[in-house]
């Protein structure tokens, strides 16, 4: 019996899109540890994936108190996906660093809590990680300022 449904719905959700992942990556070569093969990081992170889902759903089953879904927080969900549309179709025009922003601005503004100063600070930050992390230690091919910024 389900007893935390934020829990078991979240898990089954989980555990679908790992292993959805899990069947469209099977075909791609998987390597081993040391000379991995494309599919290796998809297979591995979706089946972790997968995993933390059923670890939800048997959660969810054997809690102590019943949680009920009140409703759908439209506002929040809406900003989450306005920001990944964003990011997708900006990163090519805007560039890298101004989309990043942007996008986690976008999203930052769906949580209740935190100012418009840590939303901004938190933006900046996530911002200057990412280009750090992706633009120079890893050398992809994105360009950091973009057409629009040129």
């Amino acid at each position: 019996m389900i007893k935390n449904e934020k829990d078991f719905w979240s898990g089954v959700m989980f555990a679908a899109f790992g292993l959805a992942v899990l069947a469209i990556a099977r075909h791609y070569p998987f390597g081993t540890t040391t000379r991995m093969g494309p599919g290796f990081f998809p297979m591995v992170l979706a089946a972790v994936l997968a995993v933390f889902g059923v670890i939800l759903i048997v959660r969810a089953c054997l809690a102590k108190r019943r949680d009920r879904i009140t409703g759908v927080a439209l506002k929040p969900l809406l900003l989450v996906i306005a920001a990944t549309v964003l990011y997708g179709a900006l990163v090519e025009d805007a560039g890298f660093i101004a989309v990043t922003f942007a996008s986690v601005l976008v999203a930052a503004r769906a949580s209740r809590n935190g100012s418009v100063a840590a939303q901004l600070a938190l933006a900046a930050g996530t911002t200057l990680c990412c280009f750090l992390i992706f633009i120079q230690g890893l050398g992809l091919p994105l360009s950091s300022l973009g057409a629009w910024l040129k």
